[in-house]
Formats: structure tokens, sequence, C-alpha cells
């Protein structure tokens, strides 16, 4: 790799030590309107772990109107203080820190502050259900003044500059939209006039912080919407931007979009390069890419290339800290990449209520759980027989092994992975298994024995001798509630086994296995109908991995039958059943396949502790203490190495 990426280059007045960009996002850490600790240890994190520049706080509120628990109340000068401290943590390692500004218009709701939502025309969104209010004249002049406040208690918070968002969601970009702005004064019916404001915030933030202090844009190049605006109207966009601006940071579509926004693993890596290598060419200011790049070989080709003149990273830096640092130092194998299942990045904010990563348990718990480095190794080695290769067990070794004990792994398959090598059988799936794939790189750099093909007995542990014994063995799939040779499990079709040309999914798992399988098959020429208890298929999958799933099954002709049970299955005929209304139907089909919930494999463990002298040495973690999804796996196994010995 040239270095490139690693060297200097200047936003407006201040110069960024590299070319890696943590680009903005909500934690979900802030408390009563204001960052926390846990805001200032999460991006010191990063700080540490080399990148040259972070967009955080992200989505700062600028004016009252703009109301949302998860975001930074920016015109309260109490806030002040708060941004010091995040200055302060990053600034220790090198990294400058821009904060972004944001007034959420008509895409955000008016609950939380009981009352109306602001939005340039009274058009609502398709994200949002609520009619916004047309602003008048005086309201469009408070919200520039509170951009310019909240400007300046940032600048007087010790960052370095700021981001206004005209992004995915926004104010900003709802004024640029001719579909959501629909003005007939000085602030719509041109692009001059629909970018004004813009335009009109950028000078008076220039008024408050002087000509030192970077101002830059998150545009959307694309809205991706019936209606909206597309890359040429961008263009044009671009072309009346405010020439104080020092910086575009680069987006697309809107938050009605954000699968695509925030593309899961469906979407290829780097999947918006023509978006902002076309902005390259037009703008005469520093453009950051971004768009799933968690490779940072494929970051520096971007520069070399010109494409861009920063590598923006949001979920990779969610998911690995130490990504710039690893590469930096020729650690390339140790990165953990990101595999955009977005389950604790996005989901996490909405399930857990903040951010957080799948593969690392330390991401948005940077208070909670010290850094592997900073953690001293175990008072006494520890002799550790591990039962089960798939992500608990490997994420346990791994951690073990870093902690100074002497691990042994047997894994009765002849290859590692567990259940991960089952959904990876899903074409759009494949990614996933890059998260057992970044374990075993590292630990491949670990002093850890690896026995593949051997299966443990109890009378194994009786002949050997361990201080500790971890079992990781997973969980089944339970068995179909009925019966007949052509009834399925959704593992053993995904594993090989026939299944007609006409087949029903029933899925009951809810998750990625009956819409993942259902797309499998459909893909590979059969003939689909997904039958599902629920509202829509997957309704339990994180909300930006659902529409894609979707989309292929519709491309395919599946038929999709919500809100019914399958009560029988005989003779090529299923009974249906619907919830609500109680209606019987028929439906004939070649194969019946069932993606049905796990069950635990207790049973080694159970009968370990009934033989050996110390109970307490028999340890289970992952799907054999109770199925779950993979990030409990990997939780549970680096706690636990975390723990033992203790």
């Amino acid at each position: 790799m040239s270095e490139l990426l690693f060297t200097p280059k200047s936003i407006g007045p201040v110069t960024v030590p590299n070319r890696t960009v943590f680009l903005a996002h909500e934690t979900g850490f802030a408390e009563d309107g204001l960052p926390t600790e846990r805001d200032a240890a999460y991006y010191e994190a990063r700080a540490r772990g080399g990148v040259g520049l972070i967009v955080g706080p992200s989505s700062m509120l600028v004016h009252p109107s703009s109301s949302n628990p998860m975001y930074a109340t920016g015109y309260d000068p109490e806030v002040i203080p708060r941004l010091e401290m995040i200055a302060d943590a990053c600034h220790e390692h090198g990294t400058k820190v821009f904060a972004q500004l944001q007034h959420t218009g008509g895409e955000d709701s008016g609950e939380y502050a009981m009352r109306e939502t602001w939005a340039p025309s009274a058009v609502p969104t398709q994200y949002g259900y609520e009619m916004p209010k047309r602003m008048e004249i005086e309201d469009i002049e408070e919200i520039k003044l509170g951009f310019a406040k909240t400007a300046e208690h940032v600048k007087r918070g010790g960052l370095d500059g700021v981001e206004l968002k005209a992004g995915h969601d926004g104010i900003l970009r709802q004024f640029i939209s001719p579909k959501y702005n629909r003005r007939e004064d000085k602030y719509g019916g041109s692009v001059e006039n629909r970018v004004r404001l813009v335009n009109e915030v950028v000078e008076a933030i220039r008024d408050r912080v002087g000509d030192e202090f970077p101002i830059g844009v998150r545009l959307t190049l694309d809205e991706m919407e019936d209606g909206g605006y597309d890359y040429e109207y961008a263009v044009e966009v671009m072309r009346h931007l405010n020439p104080d601006i020092d910086f575009v940071d680069s987006d697309i579509a809107t938050i009605s979009k954000l699968y695509i926004t925030d593309a899961p693993m469906h979407a290829p890596l780097g999947y918006t390069q023509e978006y902002y290598g076309g902005a390259r060419e037009i703008l005469d200011v520093p453009i950051i890419a971004s768009g799933r790049i968690n490779d940072l070989t494929k970051g520096n080709d971007i520069l070399e290339e010109g494409r861009a003149d920063f590598v923006g990273m949001c979920r990779q830096l969610i998911c690995d800290a130490d990504t710039v640092r690893k590469v930096r130092r020729g650690a390339d194998d140790e990165v953990t990449h990101c595999i955009a299942c977005n389950q604790n990045c996005l989901g996490g904010i909405h399930t857990n209520g903040h951010v957080g990563c799948i593969q690392t348990p330390r991401s948005g718990r940077e208070t909670n759980i010290p850094h592997i480095e900073d953690v001293d190794e175990a008072p006494s080695e520890r002799r550790i027989l591990v039962v089960g290769g798939g992500p608990a067990g490997l994420s346990f070794a791994v951690t073990a092994a870093d902690l100074g004990h002497r691990v042994t792994l047997r894994e009765k398959e002849d290859t590692l992975g567990g259940q991960s090598n089952i959904a990876t059988e899903i074409d759009s799936r494949r990614e996933f298994g890059d998260a057992v794939r970044n374990l075993l790189n590292q630990l491949e750099n670990r002093d850890v024995t690896v026995e593949r093909g051997v299966e443990v007995s109890p009378s194994d542990v009786d002949d050997e001798r361990w201080d500790d014994v971890v079992v990781a063995t997973g969980a089944r799939e339970q068995s179909p509630q009925f019966e007949g040779r052509n009834v399925h499990r959704s593992w053993d079709v995904l594993r090989g086994e026939t299944v007609g040309e006409s087949v029903i999914v029933f899925d009951t798992n809810k998750h990625a296995a009956g819409v993942g399988l259902a797309e499998q098959l459909a893909v590979d020429g059969h003939d689909v109908t997904l039958v599902t208890t629920s509202y829509h298929p997957g309704d339990r999958l994180e909300g930006t991995n659902v529409p894609p799933f979707l989309e292929t099954l519709y491309e395919h002709d599946a038929e999709l039958i919500e809100h019914t049970t399958i009560i029988g299955f005989q003779d090529g005929e299923a009974q249906l059943l619907n919830v609500y209304s109680e209606e019987m139907t028929t439906m004939t089909a070649d194969s019946l396949v069932v993606a049905a919930r796990r069950e635990a494999r207790t049973g080694l463990a159970d009968a370990l502790r009934e033989r050996v002298d110390d109970p307490d040495s028999v340890h289970r973690i992952g799907d054999c203490v109770a199925p779950r999804l993979i990030d409990k796996a990997i939780f549970d196994g680096e706690m636990l190495a975390r723990r033992v010995g203790e």
C-alpha cells in the first residue's frame, strides 16, 4: 500500500493527520440532550485507533423545533463543556473532530417536544407520518440563527470544525429538494433559490466563527425517491454551493431508503463510488468518500485513483476502532472487517438504545469494557478446553489466549464456524461468514491448539486434566411439527437436501433464516410461496435488511402470505389458517420447508457437571445456553474469557 492514505491533508485551515474519517452517526449515548462520558470514550477509542478525523457528535440539533432524544441539543450553551470533554479526549491522540449540525425538519416527529414539525412546504415525507408546518420567513431566520449559535458553541467547545447535514435526512436537504420544497418565494422555484438556505447558513456561521474554522456539507447526491432529485440535479446543486464551503461529505438516498444509505450486505463494497467520484470532478474542495468501505487497501485505491480526498468509514470503525492503527503497523490480518449485517449498529440504536457491533463487544461499551491492551494478563495461566468452534468458542479462544491462558479448541466438524456456515449457504448472506473468518485470522496469530474433526465425550474430559472446560456446542434447528418425506428443515435444504419445483417456506424463525431461504430458492428457480404469521416476512430482522430480501422475492415472482400459519401438510397439500380471520384455505406444493426456531445443545455440559469435582469449572457460552443471534455468542465468549480464573 502506498503512503497516500497516511499523508496529512488540509480541510480549510485545519490539517488532518491522515486521510481517514469516522463518519457521523447516532450513538444513543446523549442524556437530557447533552453528550456524555460514553460519547467521549467512544470517540476516543477511534482516535486512539488512528483515525484522522471524527465527525461527531452527530446531528447536533440547532433549534427547539427539531427534537429527538438521541441527539444533543447544540443550541444549548450547556453543551460546551461536554464538547470540551470530547475534544480533549480525541486531541490527545492527534485526531481532529468536527461536529455535525442538523435540523431534522419534516423527517422528524413532534412527539418528543409535543409540537409541530417544520419543513419548507407542507409536504409529508415518506419516512414520517405527520404533516409538517410550512415555514414562514421568521422561522427560517430562527433556524439560520440556530445553526450559527450551535457552530459557535462547537468552536467554544474546542472542536475543529462543523459539518452541515444536507444528507439523507434533515431540513437543509428538504429545502434543496424540489419534491419537498414547493415554495414560490426566494427559497424555492429554482436550484439557486432552493440552495439559498444552505448558503445563508454558511454565511451566518462564518460571521460567528470567522475564517479559520472549517465548514462543510454532507450532501445527498441522489434522493432515490419517486419524485426526488437525481444525480444530474445534484450536480447543479453543487455548482451553486457557497464558495466558503471547505469540504463535501458524500451521501445518497433519504432516510426512507435507509437500506440504500446504510446498505446491508446485499450491496457490494464501495457501491456509491460513482457519486463521490463525480463530485470530485466538479468541486474544488476535499471530497469524503463513503459507502461500505471496510478495507483500507481499497480505500487507498480510491485516493490513488483520484475519486476522493478522504476515505470515510462509519460501520467499519464501529466494528474495529483500531482499523487504521492496525493497517498502519502492517497488521492487516488483525482487522475485524465489518460485514454490514446492521444488527447492532443501526439495529442496536433501536433494540439496545445505543450503537454497538455484533463482532466487537466493546463497541458502544467503552466505559464498561476496557481495551484488551489495557487488561493485565491473568495472574495464573489456566489450561482450558473449548468444545465447539463456532463464533462463541472462537471468541473465547482468541481473548483467553490474549490474556495468557493455554487453550485447546476441539470441533467435531472438519470446518470451524458452526451455524454461520449454514447461514452463508444463502448467496446474499455469504459475507456473514466474514465474522468467522475475522476470528479465524486472529486465531491463527495466537498460540491456540485447534483440533478439527474431534467429537468430545464426557469420558474424554475425564482422561485429561483441565482447569476449565468451556462448552460452546451451539444449537440445533427444531424438527417440523409435520411429518412426511416432502417436509424439510431449512438447515437440511441449505446443506443440499433436494426439494421439488414448487416450495412452501413456512417461516416460524422470523429473522434471516426463513426469508433468506425463500430468497435463495427463488433465485435458484423454484416456485416459492413464503408463509408467515407476521405482518411481513423477516419481521424480526433489522429494518435495513428487510427491503433487499423483499425486492428479490418480488423480482422472482415469489408469493408472500402474511398473517397465516400452517396447520397441516399431507399429500402435497398445505392447510393454511389466517391467524386473525381464522379462515381456512389450502395450497398445493411439491415440498414444505420449515424455517423453525432453535433449541440448545446442553447434553455435554450437563453430563460434565455431574462428573467433574468442581462443577463451576464447566462453563456454557453461546447458543448452548440459549439460542440467540451471533452477537450474543461472541459477547459470551469474550466476556467469559475476561472473567475466567478471577
